[in-house]
């Protein structure tokens, strides 16, 4: 998800970055009050259970954002005018990717004893939305300061390693499901 944020924020400016960060914070309040309504552990077995197919799906996901990212070309967004429509999409796809995520669902699931106390749990799900939404803020801000003073090949060749390194994170990801379903 960093690197989507960093990729987006690069190419179509803040807002992009933000909304794709948001998109991750929404997810990440999503499990937590799925966890403090006590859900969590209704659906511990069923989402070990079926690991491999959020990896696959996740693993797919990552190839599918590889793929686009090294065949998009870089076209800087110079106005300050926001496409509505581009920015619901950055949202909705990072909401899809962090939702399919088995490393995200493997934390929560881990946390869930922190969700347990229902005194701290409230507390515990805004602390984590924001937690998650100041990080995302403070790394659009970060790369779109530095997104001045990049030249269109230095921002060219960050997307082509973006590519690659979302590339190898699905290879990872096919290559240890493959080692669980044949060990």
């Amino acid at each position: 998800m960093g690197m989507l944020c960093i990729q987006r924020t690069l190419t179509s400016g803040m807002a992009m970055g933000l909304a794709t960060g948001f998109g991750a914070a929404t997810v990440h309040l999503a499990y937590g009050t799925v966890a403090v309504l006590g859900l969590g552990s209704l659906a511990q077995p069923w989402v070990e259970a079926n690991a491999t197919y959020f990896g696959i799906v996740s693993a797919v996901t990552l190839l599918w954002f590889a793929i686009r990212t090294h065949r998009s070309s870089i076209v800087l967004q110079t106005t300050n005018e926001t496409d509505n429509t581009r920015l619901a999409h950055a949202y909705l796809s990072a909401i899809a990717l962090g939702a399919a995520n088995p490393l995200t669902l493997i934390l929560f699931l881990a946390a869930l004893h922190a969700f347990a106390t229902p005194s701290a749990a409230s507390p515990l799900v805004i602390g984590v939305f924001v937690g998650s939404a100041l990080w995302w803020t403070a790394l659009s801000t970060m790369v779109a300061t530095a997104r001045s003073r990049l030249s269109p090949r230095m921002l060219s060749l960050s997307s082509r390693l973006a590519s690659l390194m979302l590339l190898g994170l699905a290879t990872m990801m096919l290559m240890r499901i493959a080692q669980r379903l044949l060990g």
